[in-house]
């Protein structure tokens, strides 16, 4: 069987999967993947622009005189772009790779399913658009997260970014894959749905401790 890959099977995963499940060959991968990457350094790159991720070097910046502050802005936009590229990599390798050697379902067509994942991941990173310039909302306390919740709990910054970490796309990104992994690799729910979120887990702890890693001093 010949399996296509489309984003936009996203939204019928019981169908898609089976199929993948059943296909030797995989057409179109590349080019949704580099779609993907370009889609993820546009999206970076105009949180760039707008300052989104730049809490933890913003005080540092507005004592910096003009020039200078202009500098690191653009360094800043550079960095993110960037960031851009090692986030659409990082989304689609590298759980595709543990999935691979935890399941032993074949890499590639874990990769198709990480391509959905990521999809939903750069829908979430959109929103962190709009609710930064209407509401003057960090990511991290996105009401579409557990964010807020847990800025009213503790008041340390690595937790509250962990809760912010959690959100529904991460959910929806979650179900995917243990839908996906279900129907490809037949595993029982309950260790499968464990190796899920063991690896989410681990990605949303990563998360949290850069957001309050401050580069600014490391350079």
């Amino acid at each position: 069987m010949v399996y296509q890959s489309r984003i936009f099977h996203l939204f019928k995963p019981a169908t898609t999967f089976y199929q993948l499940q059943k296909a030797e060959t995989i057409y179109s991968l590349k080019w949704r993947i580099l779609l993907l990457f370009f889609l993820s350094t546009v999206i970076f790159a105009v949180q760039g622009y707008y300052g989104i991720g730049s809490s933890s070097i913003s005080t540092t910046l507005t004592l910096d005189p003009r020039n200078i502050y202009e500098w690191h802005k653009a360094l800043f936009i550079i960095g993110k772009l960037l960031s851009g590229i090692a986030y659409a990599s990082c989304i689609l390798f590298v759980p595709a790779l543990l999935f691979n050697m935890m399941t032993e379902v074949s890499f590639y067509k874990l990769v198709v399913l990480q391509v959905f994942v990521l999809f939903i991941l750069l829908i979430e990173q959109i929103t962190y658009i709009p609710l930064l310039l209407l509401l003057h909302l960090d990511w991290y306390s996105s009401p579409l997260s557990f964010g807020i919740i847990g800025q009213y709990i503790t008041k340390i910054p690595f937790l509250i970014a962990l809760f912010g970490c959690i959100s529904i796309f991460k959910i929806w990104g979650m179900y995917i894959q243990f839908t996906g992994l279900r129907v490809l690799s037949e595993m029982k729910r309950l260790p499968l749905f464990a190796i899920v979120f063991i690896i989410n887990l681990l990605f949303w702890g990563i998360s949290a401790l850069l957001t309050y890693m401050d580069f600014y001093r490391l350079l």
